[in-house]
């Protein structure tokens, strides 16, 4: 069972290969998503978010969600020594966590139905569960430069994908620390068992630049893999190991292509 829909401003996916998958489960997992869209939207005048930045409501009158979610995006902050935030100034916007924990509160509601082997996709960050007909779920690293081409094929079971990137959006992530467009990669992708920290990772560790590998080193069982303007991918040595073997590891950037790491 296969469903995706737009909400939040991207497709997301999700697919269940688990006999007993229903269409009430799929419309669970979905209406997470809008309740989150609802109160974390800064496109939404009328989000709790929106209401909050306007001065009209505080966190307290925002909800339990919102709160936490304001904690989770402190403690980020702190654990990333800064190159993460929730926070504009003093403009909150949790943009950066709240995919993340969409996909990871979708796997949950999934989990609680009984199921065990599925996937979310949510506009390329996946969490991945159980097997798909027997075998690790296959999620492609995209190429930066070649829409329709991935670069590796990360062999995933209980394994999370997440990739940072500014060949669709141009340099829209900004290093909290600096205030300044981070430029040193054009993608970065981070693995690891949980979505959230792995979404966030990538976001803090493509703000960091070349830094970024060292300190995703620093969080194992989570592994890296970036790729800079020249078209050259670094990695952590850990990251060969997840991915398919037979996939061809060449890249076409504008300069020489390569890899090196491990």
């Amino acid at each position: 069972m296969r469903r995706t829909e737009e909400v939040m401003g991207m497709p997301v996916t999700v697919e269940i290969v688990d006999a007993g998958a229903t269409d009430a489960v799929l419309d669970s997992v979905f209406r997470d998503f809008r309740l989150l869209d609802a109160l974390f939207s800064t496109y939404k005048p009328d989000s709790v978010v929106s209401r909050i930045n306007r001065g009209e409501i505080g966190f307290v009158e925002g909800g339990e969600i919102v709160q936490l979610a304001a904690s989770l995006c402190r403690s980020y902050e702190h654990d990333t020594g800064g190159a993460f935030s929730g926070w504009r100034g003093d403009f909150f916007d949790p943009s950066g966590l709240v995919k993340g924990w969409a996909i990871d509160r979708a796997c949950s509601i999934l989990s609680a139905a009984g199921c065990r082997d599925f996937y979310v996709d949510g506009a390329g960050d996946v969490k991945a569960c159980g097997l798909n007909d027997g075998e690790p779920w296959r999620v492609g690293i995209r190429h930066p430069w070649r829409r329709n081409e991935v670069v590796r094929v990360v062999l995933a079971s209980d394994l999370a994908v997440a990739t940072s990137g500014t060949y669709e959006k141009g340099l829209h992530i900004v290093d909290p620390r600096t205030g300044r467009p981070a430029a040193e990669f054009v993608s970065l992708t981070v693995v690891g068992p949980d979505i959230l920290q792995a979404d966030v990772y990538a976001t803090a560790a493509f703000a960091m630049g070349h830094a970024g590998l060292e300190f995703v080193l620093g969080r194992p069982p989570y592994e890296a893999y970036a790729i800079d303007a020249e078209g050259i991918a670094t990695f952590t040595p850990g990251f060969d190991g997840l991915c398919d073997p037979d996939r061809s590891r060449s890249l076409a950037g504008p300069g020489r292509p390569s890899e090196t790491g491990g």
